[in-house]
């Protein structure tokens, strides 16, 4: 009988447990936590549920992708680095596209060693210094961000390494020493076509992706 009364006991919990949780859902919660922070510390059902989520909204973004060869490269990727989404990544880099442009055009090399390898700094570095010696001044910036595709993915031995294609509306005027406009119309917007090669090691602690490669068009 008291093993009866027990096994009553634990029905009724589990019960009103479930009936607790599934009582709170208005259709409004908030996203599972994102990868990389910290999950239910008590509740590894919820933990579990959280992450299966994820994967689902990453092999969404994944499957939305045209070419085949790049969804499979997304693929490789993801299953050599379990916290990479493809959504967040694409929207990083977009953010890190605007960002480099906006430190070329006023040549600061210091903020640009915060996303560029070696040899595209080298690159920009050498560029910024051009400009400087023909007394050229670049009174650049974006209006908007109108495309951003993921055109390449590949995984490298341990290295991850995803193409973008961006396209966007910019305002791009060169003015000699003097001040005066040499180029560009500060009253027209202009088109600027992009690919940037991003990569990262997948077994590495640091989240963050280096631009290794630009080309125009």
């Amino acid at each position: 009988m008291l093993d009866i009364f027990l096994l009553a006991m634990v029905a009724a919990f589990i019960a009103l447990r479930l009936r607790s949780e599934l009582g709170k859902k208005t259709g409004n919660e908030p996203p599972p936590p994102a990868a990389g922070r910290t999950p239910y510390a008590d509740d590894s059902a919820q933990t579990i549920d959280a992450d299966a989520v994820e994967i689902q909204q990453t092999a969404e973004v994944i499957d939305l992708v045209q070419d085949p060869e790049v969804r499979a490269g997304l693929n490789e990727i993801r299953r050599a680095d379990s916290y990479f989404d493809a959504s967040q990544f694409l929207e990083g880099a977009g953010s890190a596209y605007q960002m480099v442009l906006e430190a070329f055009w006023a040549g600061d090399k210091d903020a640009l060693k915060n996303f560029l390898d070696e040899t595209v700094l080298s690159q920009f570095s050498a560029a910024i210094d051009q400009r400087l010696e023909d007394g050229l001044t670049l009174e650049n910036r974006i209006l908007d961000v109108t495309n951003a595709e993921i055109i390449g993915a590949d995984l490298v031995r341990k290295q991850a390494e995803i193409t973008v294609s961006f396209t966007a509306e910019i305002i791009a005027v060169t003015r000699d020493a003097d001040g005066v406009v040499v180029d560009g119309d500060v009253s027209d917007a202009v088109e600027l076509e992009d690919k940037w090669t991003f990569a990262r090691d997948t077994k590495s602690r640091d989240p963050s992706w280096t631009l290794i490669a630009t080309r125009a068009g």
